[in-house]
């Protein structure tokens, strides 16, 4: 009995072991029908960066320079003279020729010294380019999708650097006023990729 019983077993057991393959086979030949293979070969390049900034005809070769800005006349100060709420402009060409992406521009007032500039909190620093509409950030945007060329990668950009009235300072703003029609202050200029 015992071998009969043994006999039982394995035969069960076979019999489980065949309908176990036969559902993986069902199931996997189902499974198999949703499923294709293929091949896809793609390239990227990276875009190429070429941007060079110059302040007359000095290359500015770090992001962070003096610059000197030309008094703008203000029927409220003497010509040639700065004073709170007079405004001052500097150019500065960006050539993107060569460049393959759009950028985005940004100036910023730097540390200033000696102390009897205005401190940096008291200059407000706009740009525009081209004579677009003056902000803080300038987006410049590609071309037709296209890199920028000789002819549409050179933009003059205009920096407006305007001097908030401090009452707390006047004796310094007389000492600077009196220096003429220019003012030297550090700016930093970013030229970074413009990313949406």
């Amino acid at each position: 009995m015992e071998n009969e019983e043994k006999k039982k077993r394995i035969r069960n057991g076979v019999i489980i072991a065949l309908i176990l393959l036969l559902t993986i086979s069902l199931i996997g030949g189902t499974f198999a029908r949703y499923s294709s293979t293929g091949k896809a070969d793609a390239k990227a390049e990276i875009a190429k960066w070429a941007v060079t900034m110059k302040s007359g005809d000095t290359t500015l070769s770090s992001t962070s320079k003096d610059i000197t800005f030309t008094v703008q006349s203000n029927s409220n100060v003497v010509p040639g003279k700065i004073a709170p709420s007079v405004t001052a402009v500097a150019e500065v060409e960006l050539d993107l020729t060569g460049t393959e992406v759009a950028v985005d521009f940004t100036a910023t007032v730097g540390s200033i010294s000696p102390s009897n500039l205005p401190s940096s909190d008291k200059i407000s620093l706009t740009s525009s380019v081209d004579g677009g509409t003056p902000g803080t950030t300038q987006t410049i945007p590609l071309v037709n999708s296209s890199a920028f060329t000789a002819q549409n990668g050179k933009k003059k950009v205009t920096l407006t650097l305007e001097w908030e009235n401090d009452d707390t300072n006047n004796a310094d703003d007389t000492s600077t006023g009196t220096t003429g029609g220019t003012i030297t202050i550090p700016v930093t200029l970013t030229v970074q990729q413009h990313i949406n």
